[in-house]
């Protein structure tokens, strides 16, 4: 697949397979759901490229200093990160119920250690704002959900300060919309987005997935804490064939027609993350409408 298809590349270029390693900071193989590595067929193609396949949670961290964090101080970070001599982040294209897109930054997620990993629960940082969490902020979504943008953001300004050279490689072949999880299907998009700053390549990638930067949450946190840009129009692409600049006009031409839409749970039911004008629906609106009703505020009707 592309993973294999990436390390035959680096083969090709000179670099000994002894030298590589693939790790994953997963929850763990789920034998029973069937979504472990062998099914999904990582370990057959790295044994057959005598590549190492390592599991991020049995190896020991660091504690990396987040300069300027918003939630975090400091993260744990795989050692396997903090000591490697390139980094290679390598997501899928696909949609997610909390970060509306997941690519290369909330990918990053897998080098951080249990518990702190699951940066999309309520975490022991949290509990002293637990009355607030679900409140709106100024930003028209909850604090819970403000504080998880920046905790991407405390995460990418984290592994930059590692100096390790790196390169975001999103796999999109093909897309999925949805949760991230059982809710959803998969399209052909047929591109690959390859760069240094992770904000620019998801902010290409969001675009090419038919969604707008501008408002894809997470971008805007990012971007307003000058980490890159969120304007697609001030990222030069360039098409690795030709090694011409892409043309807007070329990127309207690789874009879906019709988003890649996440869907979040609304307690009912789910419900699509963006309007029709493009503006952000909060995640969890059933539990947004809860507090507002509490506060004696008017209810975000659901799309």
């Amino acid at each position: 697949g592309f993973l294999a298809g990436l390390i035959e590349a680096l083969v090709e270029k000179g670099v000994p397979p002894q030298r590589m390693q693939v790790a994953d900071g997963n929850s763990g193989e789920k034998e029973g759901h069937g979504h472990t590595w062998q099914v999904a067929g990582y370990r057959d193609a790295l044994e057959e490229r005598s590549v190492r396949l390592l599991d991020l949670n049995a190896v020991g961290t660091r504690p990396i200093a987040v300069a300027g964090g918003v939630v975090y101080e400091s993260y744990p970070i795989s050692t396997l990160v903090t000591d490697c001599a390139f980094l290679f982040n390598i997501p899928l294209a696909k949609c997610h119920n909390l970060g509306c897109t997941t690519l290369s930054i909330k990918n990053l997620m897998g080098v951080l250690t249990s518990p702190v990993r699951h940066l999309c629960a309520t975490q022991v940082i949290d509990e002293p704002f637990a009355e607030d969490l679900w409140r709106l902020t100024e930003t028209g979504l909850s604090l819970f959900e403000d504080r998880f943008y920046h905790k991407l953001a405390d995460l990418v300004t984290a592994v930059r300060s590692l100096g390790v050279p790196r390169l975001s490689v999103v796999d999109g072949l093909i897309g999925r919309d949805g949760t991230a999880f059982n809710e959803g299907s998969n399209h052909p998009l047929g591109w690959t987005v390859i760069g240094e700053n992770e904000v620019h390549v998801d902010t290409v990638g969001t675009y090419l997935m038919g969604l707008d930067p501008l408002e894809t949450p997470y971008l805007k946190v990012v971007a307003e804490r000058g980490l890159g840009t969120n304007r697609i129009g001030d990222i030069e692409v360039v098409d690795l064939a030709s090694g011409q600049a892409a043309s807007a006009a070329e990127l309207v031409e690789m874009r879906r027609s019709e988003p890649l839409m996440p869907i979040s749970s609304g307690g009912s039911g789910y419900y699509p993350r963006f309007r029709e004008d493009g503006s952000a629906v909060p995640w969890r609106l059933d539990q947004v409408n809860q507090q507002l009703r509490k506060d004696g505020k008017e209810a975000i009707p659901v799309p």
